[in-house]
Protein backbone atom coordinates (compact mmCIF):
# COMPACT_ATOMS: atom_id res chain seq x y z
CA UNK A 1 0.00 0.00 0.00
CA UNK A 2 3.17 2.33 0.95
CA UNK A 3 4.86 1.99 -2.11
CA UNK A 4 1.62 2.29 -3.89
CA UNK A 5 1.00 5.67 -2.52
CA UNK A 6 4.06 6.63 -3.23
CA UNK A 7 4.01 5.25 -7.08
CA UNK A 8 0.80 7.45 -7.72
CA UNK A 9 2.95 10.41 -5.94
CA UNK A 10 5.94 10.24 -8.05
CA UNK A 11 3.63 9.86 -10.90
CA UNK A 12 1.30 13.05 -9.78
CA UNK A 13 4.35 15.14 -9.62
CA UNK A 14 5.57 13.74 -13.28
CA UNK A 15 2.76 14.26 -14.45
CA UNK A 16 2.78 18.16 -13.37
CA UNK A 17 6.55 18.52 -14.27
CA UNK A 18 5.37 17.46 -18.09
CA UNK A 19 2.92 19.45 -18.49
CA UNK A 20 4.48 22.73 -16.80
CA UNK A 21 7.47 22.16 -19.23
CA UNK A 22 5.17 21.55 -22.07
CA UNK A 23 3.27 25.29 -21.32
CA UNK A 24 7.21 26.62 -21.16
CA UNK A 25 7.64 25.41 -24.71
CA UNK A 26 3.90 26.84 -25.26
CA UNK A 27 5.06 30.26 -24.05
CA UNK A 28 8.62 30.62 -25.54
CA UNK A 29 7.16 29.83 -28.98
CA UNK A 30 4.11 32.67 -28.60
CA UNK A 31 7.54 34.93 -27.52
CA UNK A 32 9.52 33.47 -30.45
CA UNK A 33 6.35 34.98 -33.10
CA UNK A 34 5.89 37.83 -31.26
CA UNK A 35 9.46 38.52 -31.86
CA UNK A 36 8.99 37.62 -35.56
CA UNK A 37 6.11 40.48 -35.72
CA UNK A 38 8.61 43.15 -34.03
CA UNK A 39 5.78 43.17 -31.15
CA UNK A 40 8.16 43.23 -28.36
CA UNK A 41 5.88 44.29 -25.50
CA UNK A 42 3.82 40.96 -25.99
CA UNK A 43 6.92 39.07 -26.15
CA UNK A 44 8.15 40.13 -23.02
CA UNK A 45 4.81 39.11 -21.40
CA UNK A 46 5.15 35.70 -22.93
CA UNK A 47 8.50 35.32 -21.33
CA UNK A 48 7.56 36.46 -18.07
CA UNK A 49 4.79 33.96 -18.23
CA UNK A 50 7.52 31.18 -18.74
CA UNK A 51 9.52 32.26 -16.26
CA UNK A 52 6.98 32.10 -13.74
CA UNK A 53 6.12 28.08 -15.33
CA UNK A 54 9.52 27.71 -14.40
CA UNK A 55 9.14 29.20 -10.94
CA UNK A 56 5.92 26.71 -10.50
CA UNK A 57 8.49 23.85 -10.88
CA UNK A 58 11.66 25.09 -9.03
CA UNK A 59 8.84 25.85 -6.30
CA UNK A 60 8.08 22.29 -6.10
CA UNK A 61 11.80 20.76 -6.28
CA UNK A 62 12.70 23.43 -3.21
CA UNK A 63 9.43 22.46 -1.31
CA UNK A 64 10.31 18.42 -1.29
CA UNK A 65 13.75 19.17 -0.12
CA UNK A 66 12.18 20.47 3.31
CA UNK A 67 12.35 17.39 5.49
CA UNK A 68 9.21 15.91 6.54
CA UNK A 69 9.90 15.65 10.27
CA UNK A 70 12.38 17.94 12.22
CA UNK A 71 13.23 17.30 15.92
CA UNK A 72 9.88 15.22 16.49
CA UNK A 73 7.25 17.65 14.77
CA UNK A 74 5.79 16.39 11.53
CA UNK A 75 5.11 18.12 8.26
CA UNK A 76 1.41 18.73 8.90
CA UNK A 77 -0.50 19.21 5.62
CA UNK A 78 0.94 19.99 1.70
CA UNK A 79 3.41 22.94 1.35
CA UNK A 80 1.75 26.23 -0.23
CA UNK A 81 3.74 27.30 -3.21
CA UNK A 82 2.91 31.47 -4.35
CA UNK A 83 4.37 32.90 -6.93
CA UNK A 84 2.27 34.76 -9.25
CA UNK A 85 2.19 37.48 -5.95
CA UNK A 86 5.76 37.37 -6.42
CA UNK A 87 5.74 38.55 -9.83
CA UNK A 88 3.74 41.49 -9.68
CA UNK A 89 6.86 42.17 -6.78
CA UNK A 90 9.71 41.91 -9.89
CA UNK A 91 9.58 38.36 -9.79
CA UNK A 92 10.80 35.65 -7.25
CA UNK A 93 8.87 32.54 -4.92
CA UNK A 94 7.04 32.07 -1.63
CA UNK A 95 6.89 28.62 0.04
CA UNK A 96 5.46 27.85 3.18
CA UNK A 97 5.67 24.25 5.25
CA UNK A 98 3.97 23.85 8.20
CA UNK A 99 5.23 21.47 11.34
CA UNK A 100 3.46 19.98 14.50
CA UNK A 101 4.49 18.16 17.64
CA UNK A 102 2.04 14.88 17.50
CA UNK A 103 1.75 15.22 20.90
CA UNK A 104 3.09 18.54 22.28
CA UNK A 105 0.06 20.70 21.69
CA UNK A 106 1.47 24.14 20.98
CA UNK A 107 4.28 23.29 19.55
CA UNK A 108 4.69 23.94 16.23
CA UNK A 109 6.74 25.74 13.61
CA UNK A 110 6.32 27.20 9.99
CA UNK A 111 9.08 27.31 7.50
CA UNK A 112 8.76 30.62 5.15
CA UNK A 113 11.01 30.67 1.73
CA UNK A 114 10.74 34.09 0.05
CA UNK A 115 13.29 33.48 -2.85
CA UNK A 116 14.76 34.92 -6.24
CA UNK A 117 13.17 38.65 -4.83
CA UNK A 118 14.85 41.43 -6.12
CA UNK A 119 12.92 43.02 -2.97
CA UNK A 120 15.41 41.07 -0.93
CA UNK A 121 18.32 43.44 -1.86
CA UNK A 122 16.65 45.69 0.65
CA UNK A 123 15.76 43.61 3.29
CA UNK A 124 19.39 41.83 3.61
CA UNK A 125 21.07 45.62 4.15
CA UNK A 126 18.80 45.82 7.49
CA UNK A 127 19.51 42.55 8.43
CA UNK A 128 23.07 43.13 8.50
CA UNK A 129 22.53 45.87 11.10
CA UNK A 130 20.10 44.36 13.59
CA UNK A 131 19.64 47.55 15.21
CA UNK A 132 18.23 48.69 12.23
CA UNK A 133 15.61 46.27 12.86
CA UNK A 134 13.58 47.75 16.34
CA UNK A 135 13.40 45.95 19.52
CA UNK A 136 13.68 42.96 20.80
CA UNK A 137 15.95 41.50 17.34
CA UNK A 138 19.08 40.19 17.98
CA UNK A 139 22.06 38.67 15.72
CA UNK A 140 21.96 34.92 16.33
CA UNK A 141 23.52 31.52 14.75
CA UNK A 142 22.26 29.08 13.03
CA UNK A 143 25.24 26.33 12.21
CA UNK A 144 27.59 28.95 10.76
CA UNK A 145 24.79 30.92 8.98
CA UNK A 146 24.11 34.48 10.50
CA UNK A 147 20.29 34.93 11.67
CA UNK A 148 18.19 37.55 13.22
CA UNK A 149 15.86 36.47 16.23
CA UNK A 150 13.21 37.82 17.79
CA UNK A 151 11.20 36.07 20.71
CA UNK A 152 7.69 36.92 22.88
CA UNK A 153 5.54 35.16 24.80
CA UNK A 154 2.12 34.53 23.81
CA UNK A 155 -1.12 32.39 25.23
CA UNK A 156 -1.77 29.09 23.97
CA UNK A 157 -5.17 28.04 24.83
CA UNK A 158 -5.81 24.14 24.98
CA UNK A 159 -8.63 22.03 23.69
CA UNK A 160 -10.33 23.04 27.54
CA UNK A 161 -9.98 26.76 26.79
CA UNK A 162 -7.15 26.85 29.50
CA UNK A 163 -4.41 28.99 28.79
CA UNK A 164 -0.52 29.14 29.65
CA UNK A 165 2.84 30.74 28.30
CA UNK A 166 4.58 29.93 25.47
CA UNK A 167 7.48 31.11 23.62
CA UNK A 168 6.89 32.43 20.34
CA UNK A 169 9.94 33.24 18.14
CA UNK A 170 10.95 34.10 14.46
CA UNK A 171 14.15 33.30 13.02
CA UNK A 172 15.73 35.37 9.98
CA UNK A 173 17.98 33.71 7.76
CA UNK A 174 19.28 35.70 4.69
CA UNK A 175 20.59 33.74 2.20
CA UNK A 176 22.51 35.21 -1.06
CA UNK A 177 18.90 36.50 -2.71
CA UNK A 178 16.52 34.40 -0.02
CA UNK A 179 15.07 35.00 3.15
CA UNK A 180 14.27 31.66 5.14
CA UNK A 181 12.08 32.74 8.26
CA UNK A 182 10.98 30.45 10.89
CA UNK A 183 8.07 30.71 13.08
CA UNK A 184 8.53 28.74 16.30
CA UNK A 185 5.87 28.09 18.88
CA UNK A 186 5.99 26.10 22.29
CA UNK A 187 9.88 25.25 22.10
CA UNK A 188 11.29 25.46 25.72
CA UNK A 189 14.48 27.56 24.73
CA UNK A 190 16.39 29.11 22.27
CA UNK A 191 18.56 26.65 22.02
CA UNK A 192 16.04 24.09 20.67
CA UNK A 193 14.58 26.73 18.09
CA UNK A 194 17.55 27.36 16.83
CA UNK A 195 18.32 23.42 16.50
CA UNK A 196 15.20 23.25 14.40
CA UNK A 197 16.52 25.63 12.59
CA UNK A 198 19.50 23.84 11.60
CA UNK A 199 18.24 20.70 10.52
CA UNK A 200 17.06 22.70 7.23
CA UNK A 201 19.90 21.28 4.22
CA UNK A 202 20.66 24.75 3.24
CA UNK A 203 23.39 23.74 1.17
CA UNK A 204 20.57 21.44 -0.97
CA UNK A 205 18.44 24.52 -0.83
CA UNK A 206 21.45 26.60 -2.29
CA UNK A 207 22.13 24.68 -5.38
CA UNK A 208 18.30 24.09 -6.20
CA UNK A 209 18.37 28.12 -5.81
CA UNK A 210 21.31 28.97 -7.86
CA UNK A 211 22.57 30.77 -4.91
Amino acid sequence: MILKSFGLAFFSLLCLQLAGQGQIETYMSEAQGYLAQKNYAQAKLSLQDAMNEIDQILARQIAEALPTEIAGLKATETETINTGMMGMLGGGMQISKNYQHPSMNGNEAEIQILANSPMLNAITMYMNNPSMMGQGYKSARVGSRRAILKTEMDDFYDNNGASRPIRSTEIQIPMGQTLITINAKGFASEQEELAFAGKIDFEKLRTLLGE
